[in-house]
């Protein structure tokens, strides 16, 4: 009788790979630790991953989607930018990773709920179409990411706080004023 596949192991792969990339960073998630954290063999992981950046690119996307999926439970669209600078804060590891395979997780061609809903948001809020807010989005994006890449790198929590403070004043002052974002 031929062996059943066992359709938890790329689940099971790419979780025991978030957590070794969380706990330990680069130097921790190795495919052969992947494999014995998973049950499985050095082989078989690759079988579905063709190598260990395909494995960082999966997990990348892997955190994408679980990001995503808190930070649009947020209450408004100051709630998603708190959120996402918060998450960073508290996950940089993760962070780090899915910025440094950006193309492969967050590309133009790949769907991005969070932009998405975010511009949606805009809409219901200022009137107009999801598509007209491409601009005032992306500026506040943008500076959420600059102040979550800058958070997830320092360590002196005085220069975190005031990072923080001028991300809020300014994210607030972006949101009362975005019609200059929309010209």
């Amino acid at each position: 009788m031929p062996p059943h596949a066992d359709k938890q192991l790329e689940e099971r792969i790419l979780k025991v790979a978030q957590q070794l990339w969380k706990s330990q960073g680069e130097h921790g998630l190795t495919l052969r630790a992947v494999a014995k954290a998973a049950g499985t063999t050095t082989p078989t992981v690759y079988k579905r991953f063709r190598n260990r950046e395909a494995l960082l690119v999966a997990v990348a996307i892997r955190i994408r989607d679980q990001a995503t999926e808190k930070l649009l439970a947020a209450k408004g669209i100051e709630g998603i930018l708190r959120g996402y600078v918060a998450w960073a804060e508290d996950h940089p590891h993760e962070y780090q990773l899915l910025f440094r395979f950006w193309a492969e997780a967050m590309h133009p061609d790949r769907p991005r709920p969070g932009r998405a809903s975010v511009m949606a948001k805009m809409a219901e809020r200022y009137g107009g179409t999801a598509e007209g807010y491409a601009q005032p989005y992306t500026a506040l994006f943008l500076l959420a990411h600059g102040t979550a890449s800058l958070l997830t790198t320092t360590t002196d929590d005085v220069a975190k706080k005031e990072i923080r403070d001028y991300f809020l004043q300014s994210a607030d002052a972006l949101l009362r004023n975005f019609q200059a974002l929309r010209a």
